[in-house]
């Protein structure tokens, strides 16, 4: 009963710590889209920016779907939900994983074209970004189907619903490598080399206002390296939870719950956290 209750309790900081930030992402998608940036310069910049959202909002609306079913679950027990949809559901929360870090990316391509490339405007126009989007998604579509095929995913019994197993560590570096590996070593490497160009041509003569966007620049993809290692960080409890259990054979039994729960506040704090350092969302609430 006590294990019972335990489950529950945690099923339900997962759901609220969820619903919390699919909240936040449909707030503020719904704000950006009703009041569109009517500034030419600022069009991409809101569109990526809606872009992370959105990918935030599919994927704690699949993460609470899954544990409604879990909660579901350890309330009414002796009861499987093992079946086609659940792996479905596996299948589209990798999804959105994948495309989040691809949204990132998106938002570092922005910054390097800015800067490096800012006598390019070609490199910077809403058309090209919005077939960017586009081919995220088909990426994060196709990049999560050898997970699927491979029988990666399983159906845990006591945990109501379908993922890669903590203590599987061969599917977690298949997963890790195959879903988010590309897009987050793509971005860390945009980032890294556009702030080494910022630092290296620092001294060149420029207009003011070119060095007022470099240095605003130059701080946006500090922050969006920073968010990128919170989100990275947050995975890592669960890395060595799955190695503890291949050392020792001891997997504690609220290991998922508590592999989710990290996942879930670290997203819902990232949806707080970009309303503030996303540097076109300020100007937006001036505008307002």
């Amino acid at each position: 009963m006590s294990a019972q209750v335990t489950n529950i309790i945690l099923d339900l900081l997962i759901i609220g710590s969820a619903t919390l930030a699919v909240l936040v992402s449909l707030i503020m998608i719904l704000i950006m889209l009703i009041h569109k940036s009517t500034i030419k310069r600022d069009r991409t910049a809101h569109l990526l920016c809606i872009n992370m959202y959105a990918s935030l909002l599919i994927g704690c609306g699949m993460i609470l779907i899954i544990y409604c079913y879990t909660l579901y679950g350890h309330i009414y027990i002796n009861i499987s939900f093992d079946g086609p949809w659940c792996y479905a559901q596996a299948y589209l929360l990798y999804v959105s994983g994948c495309g989040f870090f691809y949204s990132y990316l998106l938002q570092a391509i922005y910054r390097l074209c800015r800067i490096v490339h800012y006598t390019k405007p070609s490199l910077q126009s809403f058309r090209l970004y919005v077939y960017g989007i586009i081919i995220q998604w088909i990426l994060s579509f196709l990049q999560v189907i050898p997970v699927l095929l491979l029988r990666t995913f399983e159906y845990l019994s006591q945990d109501y619903h379908c993922q890669i197993a903590i203590y599987n560590v061969r599917g977690l570096i298949m997963g890790l490598s195959m879903v988010h590996m590309i897009p987050i070593s793509l971005t860390t490497i945009c980032c890294i080399y556009t702030m080494m160009y910022i630092r290296r041509r620092s001294v060149i003569r420029k207009s003011i206002r070119q060095q007022a966007n470099d240095r605003r620049d130059f701080l946006v993809l500090k922050r969006i390296f920073i968010l990128l290692s919170i989100l990275i960080a947050s995975g890592m409890p669960t890395l060595g939870i799955s190695l503890f259990f291949q050392i020792s054979g001891y997997l504690p039994l609220w290991s998922t719950q508590f592999q989710w729960l990290t996942a879930t506040f670290s997203i819902f704090t990232v949806s707080v956290i970009l309303i503030f350092v996303s540097p076109n969302i300020p100007k937006f609430w001036k505008r307002q």
